[in-house]
Formats: C-alpha cells, structure tokens, sequence
C-alpha cells in the first residue's frame, strides 16, 4: 500500500535512508528537502508491505505530470521482488495522470565496472517494468548526468521536447536555478 509520508516520517526517511540509498551529490540539502516537504512542492511517500515501511519514494507533479526524483527500497528489504510490486504499485496509483517521468544515473556516472552494472541494472529495471528511455536527450541536474525515463498511463507518445518543456516547468516550481538545469534535445 502507498500512502503520503507525514513531514516526521519525511525527515526520517532523509536521515535514515537516503544517505545511505543515494550519492551525495542527487540528496538535496535537509532544510531544502523540509521546505520543500512543508510547502508541499514535493510529496514523500511510503510503501508499506505486510505492516512494515519497506520503501519509499519522492514526487513532484505539475499539470498531472509526474517527476520522479527519488525511489529507493529500504536496504533490509532488498532483493526480495519489493521494487517490482512496488513500481506497479506506483503506476496504478498514478494511473489517471500524464505521463510518469524518473531520473536513472547516466552511463557516463560510472566510475568503474560495478557501478556501470548496478547504473544498467537499475535502468534494465524500468524498462522491463514498461518505461522507455528517452532517446536524442541529455540531461543534467546540478553536475549530474541522467537519463530520463518515461511511463505513460494512458500509452500517449512524448516526444523530447515535450518532455523537456515538462521538465523545465516542474523544476522551475521547485526553485531550481536555470543555471542548474540543462537539457538538451540532440538529433544525429
């Protein structure tokens, strides 16, 4: 079951668990991610299965579109099929929206050969569970390069520029600085 996180369980969320699910450089800084779940600009959520809180992740929506920004099962409850269901889930539960947009650390994040395996992993993970990258696209938030990744509801196609549009709109709510923000739609 999914349901919105209080702001208590929100900033336990950050201190328990995205320090340890997420680089550095992709958690925001603690008084922004509070601000931000106060004001309601994001919504934190929780996956609950059999009574406990295995999972969580982190949305933002602007004209029933949805970004988003963090997803993670908690580290006790991994490798267990949670993030399978727990997708499927998601895509229900935002069933009656535009389209379902996720941010996957871009191949060039690599380091080393295990980290390009858990980044293909991961991206392997949607794809299979019905996202689509979004191709001629790159993408890059404060330094850090991604891929986008699209789920439509209702099966409608978006092409890049649609997707940057909504993207540029749903990070211009959230504050973030243009100059933070690049997107760039690269026909070859």
């Amino acid at each position: 079951m999914i349901r919105k996180a209080s702001l208590e369980e929100a900033k336990l969320i950050y201190t328990k668990n995205m320090e340890i699910d997420f680089p550095s450089d992709e958690i925001p800084d603690y008084n922004r991610f509070v601000k931000l779940t106060e004001d309601n600009v994001h919504d934190v959520y929780l996956y609950n299965s059999d009574n406990q809180d295995v999972a969580y992740f982190i949305t933002v929506e602007n004209n029933n579109n949805i970004l988003i920004t963090h997803l993670a099962v908690i580290k006790e409850f991994r490798s267990k099929g949670i993030g399978k269901i727990l997708l499927e889930e998601i895509k229900n539960f935002f069933k009656n929206k535009n389209i379902l947009i996720v941010e996957v650390e871009a191949e060039s994040r690599a380091n080393n050969e295990e980290e390009l395996d858990i980044i293909n992993r991961r991206k392997r993970y949607y794809l299979n569970l019905g996202f689509a990258q979004c191709k001629n696209m790159s993408y890059i938030l404060y330094n850090v390069d991604y891929d986008i990744l699209t789920y439509s509801p209702n099966n409608r196609e978006y092409e890049p520029q649609e997707i940057k549009k909504i993207m540029e709109e749903i990070y211009a709510n959230v504050g973030v600085d243009k100059a933070k923000l690049k997107i760039e739609i690269n026909y070859k």
